[in-house]
């Protein structure tokens, strides 16, 4: 009777390990199924959000080039120009409004917003298609182009601070807002609530290019002043960038490699008596040094700007590139970027760029880039002969612009042939702008937009 109560108790006991374990294999099952579930409504999440982020970054670049767009658009004064600044409009409207419509907002919360886009592109498609017909537009059109752009800026604003809570966490989109405040923590703001409050929260907004005016066609041109010219070896190419930057302050020069793009260069690092160094290219065609690079960041500004032109002039003069023209310049830390283009005449040649990096510490020449000087230049263009006079030239712009300055400069079209015009700058409604009058023709060929301050003079 002992023995088959102790075989009952062992059974029972054995049962029960059993199923303990079995119930524990359940739960780690369980457990890892809902640990794969909850990661793969992680990765959900993620993707969906950055399709919504993809979308909303396209309604910020389109909305921004709007709002340039139209502030060109309410100086021109030639059918032609008005023509491609109104298909530009109609463009970008379009594109903003398609990626608006991606977004996890019901339409009705953003009528307003929508509305805006579809008013910009439809009313500047029908002003374009007044223009092509050689129509002037009224005042009253002119008034109502003015509130388009007042509207456009104040649209950028809340969207480029939204881009930027958005990039920094804090803006998450609506339909994610409980998984994120359970992982996060924290009180994310809800993509919703701001888009509503673009209805009615608007301030001004500018978008900024760097690089000055005539920049973006040089790209893919081959370049002028190597077509012709012999290939160089590599020791050539050492000899050529230790004269570049003064035989005395080189120790050493290393060829590290070599490139065939549209400009071939060889690649060099070169060694500095004073033991640091700096990157280069030279090209092979000819041997020019197309691009110089030290990495040093000042700690400190002694230097204004006029006195780091000083020090960039000399340097270009140096190394054999005058009547060069101070244009656009841009403070960056304790260094400025100066943008110089060549000058034949009264003529400023913008296609012919070099950039110069100054240190404003020491003056000391920290970059320098010829890529659009290499690309573009000639020693001497034929200049027009047969000019409209600059009270013409005036004539020809929009009588709103109150102009400060005319001088006479070389630009480039978007087809790549070279103009020569009167640029007029002016100010309406406290904004700079710059306008090209073709000095044979009258044609209004360009409209820059000008911004100034105390780190630099930038264009759009």
């Amino acid at each position: 009777m002992k023995i088959r109560q102790k075989l009952i108790d062992f059974k029972s006991r054995l049962s029960d390990r059993h199923m303990y374990s079995i119930i524990l294999v359940v739960t780690a099952v369980i457990a890892g199924f809902g640990v794969y579930q909850y990661k793969r409504s992680i990765d959900f999440r993620n993707k969906v959000e950055n399709g919504y982020r993809r979308a909303f970054t396209e309604l910020v670049h389109y909305t921004n080039n709007l709002d340039a767009t139209l502030t060109k658009a309410t100086i021109a004064n030639s059918p032609t120009q008005l023509s491609g600044l109104a298909v530009d409009l109609w463009r970008q409207a379009a594109f903003a409004q398609a990626n608006l419509g991606q977004l996890p907002v019901s339409s009705t919360e953003l009528d307003n917003t929508s509305k805006f886009l579809s008013q910009v592109g439809d009313y500047t498609y029908s002003l374009s298609k007044k223009a092509q017909n050689g129509q002037q537009l009224s005042q009253k059109e002119i008034d109502q182009l003015t509130e388009l752009q007042k509207l456009s800026a104040s649209l950028n604003d809340k969207l480029v601070q939204m881009e930027s809570e958005m990039f920094a966490g804090v803006l998450r989109f609506g339909e994610f807002k409980g998984i994120t405040s359970k992982i996060s923590s924290e009180n994310a703001n809800t993509f919703e609530d701001s888009m509503v409050q673009i209805e009615d929260n608007f301030s001004e907004y500018a978008s900024l290019i760097y690089d000055g005016p005539f920049s973006e066609h040089i790209q893919n041109r081959q370049p002028r002043m190597i077509v012709d010219e012999p290939e160089i070896n590599q020791e050539q190419a050492k000899e050529k960038i230790s004269s570049f930057i003064g035989a005395d302050k080189v120790s050493a020069v290393e060829i590290t490699s070599e490139t065939n793009s549209v400009i071939p260069t060889f690649s060099c690092t070169v060694n500095k008596t004073d033991n640091n160094q700096i990157f280069a290219e030279v090209t092979k065609n000819g041997g020019f040094v197309l691009l110089l690079l030290k990495d040093r960041q000042p700690e400190n500004a002694i230097l204004n700007v006029t006195d780091a032109a000083k020090f960039a002039r000399d340097f270009l003069l140096k190394n054999n590139f005058p009547n060069m023209y101070e244009s656009y310049y841009q403070r960056e830390g304790n260094t400025v970027l100066i943008n110089y283009a060549y000058k034949q005449d009264d003529y400023v040649m913008y296609t012919d760029l070099i950039k110069v990096k100054v240190a404003l510490d020491d003056g000391e020449i920290l970059g320098f880039e010829s890529h659009g000087y290499l690309t573009n230049h000639l020693k001497e263009r034929p200049l027009p002969n047969d000019l409209i006079s600059e009270d013409d030239a005036l004539k020809k712009i929009n009588p709103a612009l109150s102009i400060s300055a005319i001088n006479k400069a070389m630009i480039p079209l978007e087809d790549g042939k070279e103009v020569f015009c009167y640029e007029l700058k002016g100010t309406q409604n406290e904004k700079n702008f710059l306008v090209y009058i073709n000095v044979k023709t009258g044609a209004e060929e360009k409209i820059l937009i000008l911004l100034e301050n105390e780190d630099g003079t930038l264009t759009i």
